[in-house]
């Protein structure tokens, strides 16, 4: 009964997965968002959505390096892709999450009783 449980709940922690990818890929609303810098009249920064003809300065604040640099079409089309295979990672994770609890669930009403007791009815 306890291995039931554990297994049903290592099931269902990749459906939760799978359901949190799967929002946050049909939510996309496809204004591109730089997480790094864009740099805005001369010496004003933000980081954000962006305008059509910004740029945004990959910026990584773990090492304190540029990666490179995204315009407004390169970093839409970047976010599409990503998306796109959140959507496809999350649908599988989901899939399969369900389907094995299903088979733990399905599993636990037709495992037969130990001899010497009576089935439930």
């Amino acid at each position: 009964m306890r291995f039931r449980g554990l297994l049903l709940g290592l099931f269902l922690l990749p459906a939760v997965v799978g359901a949190y990818l799967l929002a946050g890929a049909a939510t996309e609303d496809g204004t591109p968002r730089c997480d790094g810098i864009i740099e805005e009249y001369g010496d004003a920064e933000r980081s954000g959505p962006m305008k059509p003809g910004e740029t945004c300065d990959l910026y990584d604040f773990a090492d304190g390096r540029s990666q490179g640099t995204r315009s407004y079409d390169q970093q839409r089309k970047a976010q599409e892709a990503k998306a796109s295979k959140d959507g496809l990672v999350g649908g599988v994770c989901l899939v399969y999450g369900l389907a094995g609890a299903c088979a733990v669930i399905a599993g636990r009403r037709a495992a037969p009783a130990p001899p010497g007791k009576p089935t439930p009815p």
